[in-house]
Protein backbone atom coordinates (compact mmCIF):
# COMPACT_ATOMS: atom_id res chain seq x y z
CA UNK A 1 0.00 0.00 0.00
CA UNK A 2 0.85 3.54 -0.86
CA UNK A 3 1.25 6.27 1.11
CA UNK A 4 -0.69 8.15 3.39
CA UNK A 5 -2.08 11.27 1.53
CA UNK A 6 -1.08 14.45 3.86
CA UNK A 7 -3.78 17.14 4.26
CA UNK A 8 -1.28 19.75 4.60
CA UNK A 9 -1.65 20.81 8.39
CA UNK A 10 0.80 18.88 10.14
CA UNK A 11 -1.03 17.89 13.69
CA UNK A 12 -3.83 16.60 11.53
CA UNK A 13 -1.34 14.22 9.68
CA UNK A 14 0.05 13.64 12.84
CA UNK A 15 -3.16 12.01 14.34
CA UNK A 16 -4.11 9.97 11.52
CA UNK A 17 -1.11 8.57 11.22
CA UNK A 18 0.82 10.28 8.59
CA UNK A 19 -2.22 11.63 6.81
CA UNK A 20 -5.38 9.90 4.43
CA UNK A 21 -4.82 6.28 4.42
CA UNK A 22 -5.39 4.84 0.87
CA UNK A 23 -7.53 2.16 0.60
CA UNK A 24 -10.08 2.89 3.35
CA UNK A 25 -12.72 5.94 3.86
CA UNK A 26 -12.00 8.57 5.81
CA UNK A 27 -14.97 10.58 7.78
CA UNK A 28 -15.15 13.78 8.85
CA UNK A 29 -18.10 15.05 10.70
CA UNK A 30 -19.14 18.40 12.77
CA UNK A 31 -21.12 21.08 12.82
CA UNK A 32 -21.55 23.71 9.95
CA UNK A 33 -18.42 26.12 9.68
CA UNK A 34 -16.48 23.81 11.98
CA UNK A 35 -13.69 23.67 9.48
CA UNK A 36 -14.40 19.98 7.32
CA UNK A 37 -14.30 21.76 3.65
CA UNK A 38 -11.53 23.39 4.70
CA UNK A 39 -9.53 20.19 5.22
CA UNK A 40 -11.20 18.82 2.59
CA UNK A 41 -10.02 21.34 0.24
CA UNK A 42 -6.63 21.29 2.03
CA UNK A 43 -6.44 17.71 1.60
CA UNK A 44 -7.08 18.39 -2.47
CA UNK A 45 -4.79 21.02 -3.16
CA UNK A 46 -1.73 19.13 -0.96
CA UNK A 47 -2.30 16.37 -2.93
CA UNK A 48 -2.34 18.42 -6.30
CA UNK A 49 1.00 19.95 -5.60
CA UNK A 50 2.51 16.29 -4.56
CA UNK A 51 1.82 15.69 -8.14
CA UNK A 52 -0.81 13.63 -7.95
CA UNK A 53 -4.59 13.75 -8.90
CA UNK A 54 -7.80 14.44 -7.15
CA UNK A 55 -11.67 13.87 -7.77
CA UNK A 56 -13.43 16.42 -5.78
CA UNK A 57 -17.36 15.82 -5.78
CA UNK A 58 -18.95 19.23 -4.01
CA UNK A 59 -22.40 18.98 -2.76
CA UNK A 60 -22.27 21.89 -0.79
CA UNK A 61 -21.29 25.08 -3.05
CA UNK A 62 -17.41 25.23 -3.26
CA UNK A 63 -15.99 28.75 -3.47
CA UNK A 64 -14.41 28.98 -6.19
CA UNK A 65 -12.36 31.78 -4.72
CA UNK A 66 -11.15 30.02 -1.46
CA UNK A 67 -10.13 27.20 -3.98
CA UNK A 68 -7.83 29.40 -6.21
CA UNK A 69 -6.65 31.28 -2.71
CA UNK A 70 -5.54 28.07 -1.09
CA UNK A 71 -3.91 27.23 -4.42
CA UNK A 72 -2.19 30.04 -5.20
CA UNK A 73 -0.79 29.69 -1.02
CA UNK A 74 0.52 25.82 -1.72
CA UNK A 75 1.85 27.30 -5.39
CA UNK A 76 4.01 29.88 -4.13
CA UNK A 77 5.53 27.21 -1.15
CA UNK A 78 6.32 24.91 -4.21
CA UNK A 79 7.43 27.22 -6.61
CA UNK A 80 4.61 25.77 -8.86
CA UNK A 81 1.91 27.78 -10.74
CA UNK A 82 -1.97 28.05 -9.91
CA UNK A 83 -2.51 26.33 -13.11
CA UNK A 84 -0.82 23.90 -12.40
CA UNK A 85 -2.38 22.73 -8.77
CA UNK A 86 -5.81 23.57 -10.10
CA UNK A 87 -5.41 21.47 -13.66
CA UNK A 88 -4.51 18.48 -11.04
CA UNK A 89 -7.90 18.86 -9.11
CA UNK A 90 -11.70 18.04 -11.02
CA UNK A 91 -14.50 19.74 -9.49
CA UNK A 92 -17.83 17.54 -10.05
CA UNK A 93 -20.94 19.67 -8.91
CA UNK A 94 -24.05 17.84 -7.63
CA UNK A 95 -27.38 19.96 -6.92
CA UNK A 96 -29.31 17.00 -5.63
CA UNK A 97 -29.58 13.60 -4.54
CA UNK A 98 -29.67 11.95 -8.32
CA UNK A 99 -26.45 14.29 -9.35
CA UNK A 100 -24.54 13.08 -6.15
CA UNK A 101 -25.65 9.48 -7.14
CA UNK A 102 -24.51 10.00 -10.46
CA UNK A 103 -21.31 11.79 -9.78
CA UNK A 104 -20.07 8.83 -7.20
CA UNK A 105 -20.80 6.16 -9.75
CA UNK A 106 -18.98 7.93 -12.53
CA UNK A 107 -15.91 8.23 -10.17
CA UNK A 108 -15.03 4.61 -11.33
CA UNK A 109 -13.93 6.36 -14.31
CA UNK A 110 -11.58 8.81 -12.52
CA UNK A 111 -9.97 5.38 -9.76
CA UNK A 112 -7.44 4.43 -12.39
CA UNK A 113 -5.68 8.34 -12.21
CA UNK A 114 -6.24 9.59 -9.02
CA UNK A 115 -5.18 9.73 -5.73
CA UNK A 116 -7.85 10.81 -3.11
CA UNK A 117 -11.84 11.24 -3.50
CA UNK A 118 -13.49 13.69 -2.00
CA UNK A 119 -17.39 13.75 -1.29
CA UNK A 120 -18.12 16.87 0.56
CA UNK A 121 -20.82 16.16 1.85
CA UNK A 122 -22.19 13.23 1.88
CA UNK A 123 -25.10 13.58 3.31
CA UNK A 124 -26.25 16.92 2.60
CA UNK A 125 -29.10 15.99 0.49
CA UNK A 126 -29.89 12.60 2.62
CA UNK A 127 -30.89 15.27 5.33
CA UNK A 128 -33.23 16.64 2.88
CA UNK A 129 -34.22 13.46 1.55
CA UNK A 130 -35.10 11.63 5.05
CA UNK A 131 -37.63 14.25 5.96
CA UNK A 132 -40.58 12.38 3.16
CA UNK A 133 -38.54 9.23 4.26
CA UNK A 134 -41.05 8.03 6.57
CA UNK A 135 -37.83 6.17 8.33
CA UNK A 136 -35.17 7.99 7.34
CA UNK A 137 -34.05 4.28 5.66
CA UNK A 138 -34.49 4.24 1.87
CA UNK A 139 -32.34 7.69 1.78
CA UNK A 140 -29.92 6.08 4.46
CA UNK A 141 -29.33 3.05 2.02
CA UNK A 142 -28.55 5.03 -0.70
CA UNK A 143 -26.10 7.52 0.94
CA UNK A 144 -24.45 3.97 1.95
CA UNK A 145 -24.64 2.66 -1.01
CA UNK A 146 -22.60 5.44 -2.80
CA UNK A 147 -19.50 4.96 0.56
CA UNK A 148 -19.31 1.73 -0.41
CA UNK A 149 -18.76 2.49 -3.79
CA UNK A 150 -16.12 4.24 -2.98
CA UNK A 151 -14.46 2.16 -0.57
CA UNK A 152 -14.69 -0.57 -3.14
CA UNK A 153 -12.78 1.70 -5.32
CA UNK A 154 -10.27 2.72 -2.61
CA UNK A 155 -9.54 -1.25 -2.13
CA UNK A 156 -8.73 -1.98 -5.62
CA UNK A 157 -6.92 1.32 -6.59
CA UNK A 158 -5.21 2.19 -3.53
CA UNK A 159 -6.57 5.16 -3.27
CA UNK A 160 -7.70 7.79 -0.33
CA UNK A 161 -11.62 8.46 0.49
CA UNK A 162 -12.35 11.35 1.97
CA UNK A 163 -16.25 12.13 2.86
CA UNK A 164 -17.72 14.93 5.41
CA UNK A 165 -20.53 14.38 6.97
CA UNK A 166 -23.02 16.86 8.89
CA UNK A 167 -24.68 16.43 12.49
CA UNK A 168 -28.07 15.70 14.48
CA UNK A 169 -29.06 16.75 17.86
CA UNK A 170 -29.65 13.19 19.36
CA UNK A 171 -32.05 13.63 22.13
CA UNK A 172 -31.40 10.55 23.84
CA UNK A 173 -27.72 11.36 23.72
CA UNK A 174 -26.47 11.97 27.50
CA UNK A 175 -23.64 13.94 26.66
CA UNK A 176 -25.71 16.03 24.41
CA UNK A 177 -23.09 15.93 21.78
CA UNK A 178 -24.47 15.93 18.13
CA UNK A 179 -24.05 12.31 16.02
CA UNK A 180 -23.42 12.37 12.50
CA UNK A 181 -25.63 11.71 10.22
CA UNK A 182 -25.71 8.15 9.19
CA UNK A 183 -25.15 6.79 12.59
CA UNK A 184 -23.56 3.28 13.11
CA UNK A 185 -24.56 2.42 9.45
CA UNK A 186 -21.39 5.17 8.12
CA UNK A 187 -18.95 5.29 10.78
CA UNK A 188 -18.90 1.08 10.19
CA UNK A 189 -17.96 1.57 6.75
CA UNK A 190 -15.25 4.37 7.01
CA UNK A 191 -12.12 3.27 8.41
CA UNK A 192 -11.37 6.26 10.14
CA UNK A 193 -13.82 8.89 12.02
CA UNK A 194 -12.92 12.44 12.72
CA UNK A 195 -14.89 14.69 14.58
CA UNK A 196 -14.76 18.56 13.82
CA UNK A 197 -15.15 20.99 15.92
CA UNK A 198 -14.89 24.85 17.23
CA UNK A 199 -12.49 24.94 20.30
CA UNK A 200 -11.12 28.26 21.59
CA UNK A 201 -9.40 31.36 20.43
CA UNK A 202 -10.99 30.70 16.89
CA UNK A 203 -9.12 27.60 16.62
CA UNK A 204 -10.27 23.73 15.55
CA UNK A 205 -9.98 20.74 17.31
CA UNK A 206 -9.84 16.67 15.41
CA UNK A 207 -10.68 14.13 17.78
CA UNK A 208 -10.40 11.03 16.40
CA UNK A 209 -12.82 8.28 16.73
CA UNK A 210 -11.94 5.71 14.96
CA UNK A 211 -8.60 4.38 13.38
CA UNK A 212 -7.37 0.94 12.14
CA UNK A 213 -3.94 1.87 14.18
CA UNK A 214 -3.90 5.07 15.83
CA UNK A 215 -5.78 5.28 19.52
CA UNK A 216 -9.19 6.63 19.49
CA UNK A 217 -9.33 9.40 21.59
CA UNK A 218 -6.19 11.07 20.88
CA UNK A 219 -6.89 15.52 19.57
CA UNK A 220 -5.17 17.83 17.31
CA UNK A 221 -5.85 21.45 16.70
CA UNK A 222 -5.56 23.92 13.28
CA UNK A 223 -6.91 27.25 12.38
CA UNK A 224 -8.38 28.48 9.13
CA UNK A 225 -5.90 31.04 7.47
CA UNK A 226 -5.80 33.09 4.58
CA UNK A 227 -3.83 30.01 2.63
CA UNK A 228 -5.45 26.88 4.16
CA UNK A 229 -5.30 25.52 7.30
CA UNK A 230 -2.09 25.14 9.58
CA UNK A 231 -1.65 23.30 12.77
CA UNK A 232 -1.62 24.57 16.62
CA UNK A 233 0.44 23.07 19.09
CA UNK A 234 -1.42 21.90 22.67
CA UNK A 235 -1.54 24.35 25.03
CA UNK A 236 -1.07 27.21 22.29
CA UNK A 237 -3.73 29.89 21.43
Amino acid sequence: MSEPIATGCGTVDELLGGGLGRGTVTQLYGPPASGKTNLALAAAVEAAAAGGSVLYIDTEGLSVERFEQVAAAKAEEVDASVDDIAGRVIITDAVDFEEQREAVQDAADFAERVDLVVLDSATGFYRLERVGDADGGESLRRVTRQVTHLLSLARRHDLAVLITNQVYSDPESESGRARPLGGHTLTHWSGVVVRIERFRAGNRRATLEKHRSMAAGDTARFRITGSGIEGVEEGGM
